[in-house]
């Protein structure tokens, strides 16, 4: 079964990885402002949340949900976005599928690569979503919350390649990736067609370094 086939059972891990990658990239925005970076707290509160009330009351975790999720692309609309979102918009144009699939893979690898260029403000990220204790210096807080992201996708048990793209599809991506990505203000760290690849790449099954 394709992932386009099985798109519903990923359902609501890919929804809760896009509405956390829209947030996350909103907050460490070079130009984002309190009132951003506050909105962005409370979105991976409410999805973090919801999680926690899925089991006891599957509707309102849905409700709760949904509410994030429209709060997260409202700081998308508003140009606060970044290159996990970029990519994840590329793969969902190219494939149908959701953002949150590709989004989920990308996002650690992009938050590692900014390195102190961003490492204050995902500390400050984490601390601030009870993700990490508040105590801890912004290497080991920033380290842990990327950790952390990686780790909610194994929770949900999400691929971790895009079963559909093939190599000759690449270019296509990344040219995508950067017309989205002209919409969003500057992330801490600029990238061009050949940074891309490096993300772009990995996402495919036959990936060198899934064969290692």
């Amino acid at each position: 079964m394709t992932t386009a086939q099985n798109h519903t059972h990923y359902y609501p891990g890919a929804t809760y990885m896009h509405a956390l990658t829209l947030a996350t990239e909103a907050y460490i925005s070079q130009f984002s402002k309190k009132e951003i970076q506050a909105s962005a707290v409370q979105i991976i509160m409410q999805l973090n949340q919801a999680m926690a009330i899925a089991v006891e009351n599957a509707g309102l975790a849905e409700a709760i949900l949904e509410k994030a999720v429209e709060q997260a692309e409202q700081l998308s609309e508003r140009g606060y976005g970044g290159y996990a979102q970029a990519i994840g918009y590329a793969v969902h144009f190219n494939y149908f599928i959701s953002e949150g699939l590709a989004e989920a893979i990308v996002l650690p690898e992009i938050l590692k690569s900014y390195g102190a260029k961003a490492e204050q403000k995902i500390a400050s990220l984490a601390r601030q979503t009870g993700i990490v204790a508040t105590d801890l210096p912004d290497e080991r807080a920033a380290r842990l919350f990327i950790s952390w992201i990686d780790q909610q996708r194994v929770l949900f048990e999400l691929p971790d390649h895009i079963e559909q793209m093939r190599p000759q599809d690449i270019p296509d991506i990344i040219d995508d990736t950067l017309d989205a990505a002209l919409h969003f203000y500057p992330a801490p760290v600029f990238y061009d067609a050949l940074d891309l690849e490096q993300f772009i790449t990995p996402l495919l099954l036959s990936a060198p370094e899934k064969n290692e």
